[in-house]
């Protein structure tokens, strides 16, 4: 085949070692793949050159560096355990207690939540110094020193407490979330890896499909949660070539293959 230039990037998936569907991507920004093969030499006598050369072991290198979040992708890299279902955040908000209205919280329903009473810490704040007063729960009538709550979260205070500005830490739960757990003892189970994409023939001038595939690929490097202003994160998997056996779809056992349709 003709020679070809390694230029941009395509579409990623990949599959678990039961045939599912865990992860695909077309948002990448960079595939490695570098084949690595050594020599080990053997030495003896008064020549300068090796009498034997001892194959090393494989140092294949590869990596995947995508440029968003996806809990499949903390699975394949960290071996995270993800769980969809009822979650509960952790909030904090600042406000004013509105005379004759008090101060309900907003984030329950900006994302179709609802706020869990009980959970709630309500301080007065001191807008000349930063001070913060921890308020106490009133079941009725509040004091000064006091607060009451619905359970929408509308939280009033003393009418001497008007006009002055509370911070409230709170939690509210949503019936439909994702949670990525990642515990002490996880670790990534091995993967199928296709990564397919296009390049273009120099002589020709038409598109040429290609494509790599790991048959048995190990995740693992970092998983960035970071978060800086105007500045995204890049996760970076670093992917571990296994030994994959003989199978019907892959007859000759090869750990990788490079695909051209040229």
């Amino acid at each position: 085949m003709n020679p070809l230039v390694f230029d941009g990037v395509g579409t990623i998936w990949a599959h678990d070692s039961e045939g599912n569907l865990k992860y695909i991507d077309e948002k990448i920004n960079k595939v490695t793949f570098q084949a690595q093969f050594d020599w080990e030499k053997v030495m003896g006598g008064d020549s300068g050159y090796a009498f034997h050369y001892t194959a090393k072991d494989l140092a294949d290198k590869v990596s995947i560096e995508v440029p968003r979040y996806s809990s499949a992708l903390a699975e394949l890299s960290q071996g995270a355990v993800t769980v969809e279902g009822p979650v509960s955040f952790d909030e904090s908000e600042e406000g004013v207690l509105i005379p004759g209205e008090g101060y309900t919280v907003k984030r329950p329903k900006e994302y179709g939540g609802k706020f869990l009473s009980g959970s709630e810490e309500v301080y007065l704040k001191d807008n000349a110094t930063g001070k913060l007063m921890k308020l106490g729960k009133a079941a009725s009538t509040p004091t000064a020193e006091q607060y009451s709550v619905t359970d929408e979260g509308k939280i009033i205070s003393d009418t001497s407490n008007d006009k002055k500005n509370i911070i409230v830490i709170y939690k509210w739960r949503k019936d439909s979330g994702t949670k990525s757990g990642l515990s002490g003892t996880r670790r990534p189970k091995p993967f199928k890896l296709v990564h397919r994409f296009e390049l273009l023939d120099d002589r020709s001038g038409k598109p040429v499909p290609c494509q790599l595939t790991i048959w048995r690929a190990l995740g693992g490097g970092t998983l960035d949660i970071s978060q800086e202003r105007k500045k995204p994160t890049v996760n970076t998997m670093s992917v571990e070539i296994m030994e994959p056996g003989i199978t019907a779809d892959n007859p000759n056992g090869y750990a990788a293959e490079l695909i051209f349709g040229i």
